[in-house]
């Protein structure tokens, strides 16, 4: 996805972003497959032409709802067929298969089991939200991804290996994940398209929203250079941050997760009191603990001297 897995893809305006988007339509509903397009934000064309690029898409991408592999091939090959440039390759990266149309621009074709379909047509959605949201939890040891929120395990300086890592999914229902980060329940329905402006309101009145967290060293703020949203947050993020800090010291008064969250930053609690809190939000607290203890066991076992080696 991106738009760059062939040499001279063409972009996209908005006109033929849309029109393609009804010839892929018309052929999936033929075959009966639940689908769908990631939402964009309503503001591409406009933030896109502001910054010199008049056509704002860089490709086009289908969520499908499909896990057979002979079912995939089938809807593979009715697309590239049907709108596909004759005689043009079919690249895979996994679940995803790329092809160029007839005017040279990409389609990308994603395939998942039904039951994510919804999750995944959610994480996707509006652009940058996802990772701009993502950054703000790697600070926090969560992670947002295609498997859900996640909480991040590690054991560090384990010798000769480095750190020892896993990850326990919290949970994939788009509901409690909205209540846990206090996110309205719209930005993550896979469905409602958000300007820029509105991105940065939703993001900002988080509970994982820390003005810090977007300092000049993460690796995300270089993504304004090519990324016309994350450009407009940052630039939105530049001049509101007094305004900002106000408002999270109002919103989140007393509020417990919130303090939790700011205290194992401000290393007031440890990590594995942490991690062991909040996992009890999500009723995952054994199955964290035993996994740490897994972690610790590994660990431990490198650390074990090799008795051949063992002279006094």
């Amino acid at each position: 996805m991106g738009g760059d897995a062939f040499e001279s893809t063409q972009r996209l305006s908005e006109e033929d972003y849309f029109k393609k988007c009804a010839e892929i339509k018309l052929l999936l509903d033929t075959a009966g497959v639940s689908f769908g397009f990631p939402v964009e934000v309503t503001d591409k064309k406009a933030i896109c032409k502001e910054r010199g690029k008049d056509k704002p898409y860089g490709d086009v991408d289908v969520i499908i709802a499909v896990e057979d592999h002979g079912r995939r091939s089938e809807i593979v090959k009715l697309l590239k067929n049907s709108v596909g440039l004759e005689g043009g390759d079919v690249l895979r990266n996994d679940t995803t298969y790329s092809f160029l149309s007839k005017e040279r621009f990409q389609i990308d074709l994603q395939f998942c089991k039904k039951e994510n379909l919804a999750f995944i047509l959610a994480y996707q959605s509006n652009n940058d939200f996802g990772a701009l949201l993502g950054h703000l939890l790697t600070p926090l040891r969560l992670k947002w991804s295609k498997l859900g929120l996640a909480l991040k395990l590690k054991i560090p300086n384990v010798s000769g290996v480095g750190t020892c890592k896993a990850e326990v999914v919290l949970t994939k229902d788009l509901s409690v994940v909205c209540s846990f980060l206090a996110l309205p329940g719209h930005s993550l329905d896979g469905k409602t398209r958000m300007s820029t402006t509105e991105i940065f309101e939703v993001l900002t009145r988080t509970r994982v929203f820390f003005f810090t967290d977007y300092d000049v060293k993460y690796k995300i703020r270089e993504r304004r250079k090519r990324r016309p949203v994350s450009d407009c947050f940052f630039n939105l993020l530049e001049s509101n941050q007094n305004y900002l800090e106000e408002q999270k010291r109002n919103l989140f008064k007393n509020d417990e997760v919130e303090m939790l969250f700011r205290n194992f930053r401000s290393k007031m609690i440890q990590y594995e009191e942490y991690i062991s809190l909040i996992s009890e939000q999500f009723n995952k607290k054994d199955e964290v603990l035993e996994r740490l203890a897994s972690l610790k066991e590994c660990a431990n076992s490198k650390h074990a001297p090799n008795p051949k080696f063992n002279f006094q």
